[in-house]
């Protein structure tokens, strides 16, 4: 069993913005394959899927970014689930919107939910970030992971959204280089995949 998280806060004052990218994968995905998230353990909803020939955990921890570690920690311990079959969809914001950054290990780059994830876990594990969007010089950081997605950046997100699942289906099958090799290149919101 792999465990697909989906980094993001809980609640409505957080839904559709920047930094809970990976919530709106997991549940596009979700949505894509009839599923439905539901209470699991570890301050987490939780889905079962198939995804790559691999029986797939996807999970959205409920902990707030700052804390993700604790979620992710507890399912791996719960599930036998070794470091190297955790797989983060996180925000980035230095990459351009929709753009996939495929990974396996590496540093938290200063992103706090990657931080507390690998401050429980250690640096194994892989990363697909996806672009929010780089920051606008008059914004403020956190004001601007926080902010909502325009109405012409939400429809560009749902069109890229199926390619996440084939990135996903790629890595699993193929292993990391095939999937960057095939999904880490630049995206155009008015390209279909």
């Amino acid at each position: 069993m792999k465990l697909l998280v989906g980094l993001g806060n809980p609640g409505e004052r957080y839904a559709q913005t920047r930094h809970n990218i990976g919530f709106l994968a997991l549940d596009a995905l979700a949505s894509r394959r009839g599923v439905l998230f539901s209470k699991g353990r570890a301050d987490s909803l939780v889905a079962k899927l198939q995804l790559g020939g691999e029986e797939i955990l996807a999970a959205k921890p409920q902990t707030f970014m700052n804390l993700s570690g604790a979620s992710v920690q507890g399912l791996m311990t719960f599930h036998k689930i070794h470091p190297r079959d955790v797989f983060v969809v996180v925000d980035d914001m230095l990459l351009d919107l929709g753009r996939f950054r495929v990974r396996s290990g590496g540093s938290h780059g200063g992103h706090n939910g990657l931080r507390d994830i690998e401050e429980r876990i250690g640096k194994e594990y892989n990363r697909l970030r996806v672009g929010v969007g780089q920051k606008p010089p008059q914004w403020d950081l956190a004001d601007w992971v926080l902010s909502r997605f325009s109405q012409a950046e939400a429809v560009a997100l749902e069109k890229r959204f199926p390619a996440l699942e084939d990135c996903l289906e790629t890595w699993f099958q193929k292993g990391e280089q095939a999937a960057a090799t095939s999904f880490n290149g630049p995206w155009k919101p008015d390209n279909q995949a």
